[in-house]
């Protein structure tokens, strides 16, 4: 399978990955396990079924993968969107990451990144990095011992990435992130990522709010969640967060 990427869904008309109408690329497999993730069944690097049988994760050559992204470039051209790689983690398949994103470019596609930040950087800056317009990248904690805790990894080469990034990349580079009730949201953290964020030069960031609707796809997997908040942030709880964070830096927020 070498020559081919391990995909578990292509989301068309997304308007919340980057600029314009994009379609998403969901890479499967992730080197972390945070015990929130949103996409569940994007964790594993295997195909497999859920708990009624769907089969999760496709093996897609570029060619057959372009063939279903080209069909959506009038509307990338139209809006200036394009397409964006996500996962679980496209990093975890740099090979197959790295083609597609030069046959992207080839059709004048934007390309965009959502990433961990857990990655090889030196792979990432010569296979992936010279064909990226741009790249957000997630910031969950900042306490190494919390991230060992919550994420299964250190977030230190998380952090060495971003600020190595920093330096090298001539493309947009937006940390966010995301509010998970009780983890990432306290006021340690979210103070201690905005000075993080000022003492490198960043001006802006993006918040996420927690979504509770990874419930539903990781009973589907036949899994006990190990985070159990179900509800929506309510209005006050994101305006703290905003608070907290505004009040450690200049950097600016971005609407999410």
């Amino acid at each position: 399978m070498n020559n081919k990427g391990l995909i578990f869904d292509i989301k068309r008309d997304c308007s919340e990955d980057g600029p314009g109408i994009r379609t998403t690329v969901f890479f499967k497999g992730c080197p972390l396990s945070c015990i929130w993730c949103q996409n569940p069944e994007g964790k594993k690097f295997a195909p497999e079924t859920d708990i009624h049988g769907k089969k999760i994760g496709t093996w897609f050559t570029v060619k057959e993968l372009m063939y279903r992204l080209l069909q959506d470039k009038p509307f990338f051209s139209t809006t200036g969107g394009g397409v964006t790689l996500s996962g679980g983690e496209a990093t975890l398949q740099m090979d197959f990451a790295s083609r597609l994103l030069q046959a992207l470019k080839h059709e004048g596609i934007h390309t965009a990144l959502e990433t961990s930040g857990f990655f090889n950087y030196q792979h990432f800056k010569q296979k992936m990095l010279p064909w990226l317009d741009l790249v957000y990248f997630d910031i969950k904690l900042i306490d190494n011992a919390a991230s060992k805790k919550y994420c299964g990894r250190s977030n230190t080469s998380i952090l060495n990435n971003f600020t190595q990034l920093l330096s090298d990349a001539h493309i947009p580079v937006v940390p966010r992130i995301p509010l998970i009730p009780g983890i990432t949201t306290t006021e340690e953290n979210l103070k201690g990522i905005a000075a993080f964020l000022e003492e490198h030069g960043v001006k802006s960031c993006s918040l996420i709010p927690y979504n509770p609707l990874w419930h539903d796809k990781i009973e589907k997997l036949g899994l006990t969640p190990r985070y159990q908040h179900q509800g929506f942030m309510t209005p006050d709880e994101q305006k703290a967060c905003i608070g907290y964070f505004t009040e450690s830096s200049n950097s600016s927020v971005i609407p999410k």
